[in-house]
């Protein structure tokens, strides 16, 4: 499968060569290749964006100590090979003396000499002071390289000092710069939940716009709307039972009938039949006086 995909790929791109040339096939891999990148960067986590950043400060906190290891090695090479150089020319300064006390018999120019308990001639001092004289140039020579070797070690102590101060200086602003990214990056947090909860605080539990009292209010209308509808209804039919001052008010006019019935004084009349069943005025007022 993986074989197949990049054979295909390999085509692809054989024919975008021969199509548009590599220069613009090029340009185009380059922006498929950064807009790609900006792509992971935007849909990556805060979270595993910064658990990357820590480890690459930590790595590079590494290589910072590596680096400070390898000047303290340097810083030991250089005291252990200054300390030769002490020890070099101490031998140099016994060698010099030496040859001065042989340079001293040298110059008495006497056939034999006697040193300690046994006998030298002339000849045998001069080669044993030419051998001493070697020893001491290659002596001086290897102080000399030693010596060289110190210079560059200091230099090099002393430039990779101050690197690793910069770097010290830098690596400390890159941790100040990452807490602080934190730090807002809290805030940040911070600010969107208090984003939240604003833009949700109108439905927020028993707020104006509740689901609650949205229907508390809905049932209050429906109650209301049924409330009128009912009291609509009821009107209606219990209209017959009430006085109907819309229809034509009688013209007799009942005051002056009482007074009549007074001037004539109690002298029986006839009563003349009313399909009414319901006595008159009169014979109601009569009844009531009689009783």
């Amino acid at each position: 499968m993986l074989k197949k995909i990049i054979i295909a790929a390999a085509v692809v791109l054989v024919l975008a060569i021969v199509i548009f040339g590599w220069p613009k096939t090029w340009s185009y891999l380059c922006g498929t290749q950064q807009i790609l990148n900006e792509e992971v960067d935007d849909r990556t986590p805060m979270r595993l964006e910064s658990a990357r950043i820590t480890a690459l400060i930590q790595k590079e906190n590494e290589a910072v100590l590596s680096y400070e290891d390898s000047i303290c090695d340097l810083e030991a090479r250089r005291d252990s090979t200054m300390r030769a150089i002490e020890e070099a020319r101490k031998k140099l300064q016994a060698e010099m003396d030496l040859l001065k006390r042989i340079k001293a018999l040298l110059d008495e120019k006497r056939e034999q000499y006697t040193i300690g308990r046994n006998t030298y001639t002339y000849a045998e001092v001069n080669a044993d002071a030419l051998e001493r004289i070697e020893a001491v140039k290659r002596m001086q020579e290897d102080i000399a390289f030693k010596q060289s070797l110190v210079n560059d070690l200091d230099r090099a102590v002393k430039q990779g000092r101050g690197s690793l101060a910069d770097a010290h200086k830098r690596l400390a602003e890159l941790n100040n710069a990452m807490e602080r990214l934190h730090a807002r990056d809290a805030n940040a947090d911070v600010r969107l939940q208090v984003a939240k909860l604003t833009n949700a605080i109108a439905g927020a539990p028993l707020s104006a716009d509740s689901e609650l009292e949205k229907a508390i209010r809905n049932y209050e209308r429906r109650v209301g709307t049924k409330e009128r509808r009912a009291a609509s209804r009821l009107m209606t039919s219990s209209g017959q039972f009430r006085i109907d001052y819309s229809a034509a008010m009688v013209t007799q006019d009942a005051s002056a009938e009482i007074d009549q019935l007074l001037a004539e004084g109690p002298v029986a009349k006839p009563v003349k039949a009313v399909s009414q069943t319901r006595p008159s005025a009169a014979e109601a007022l009569k009844d009531v006086s009689q009783d």
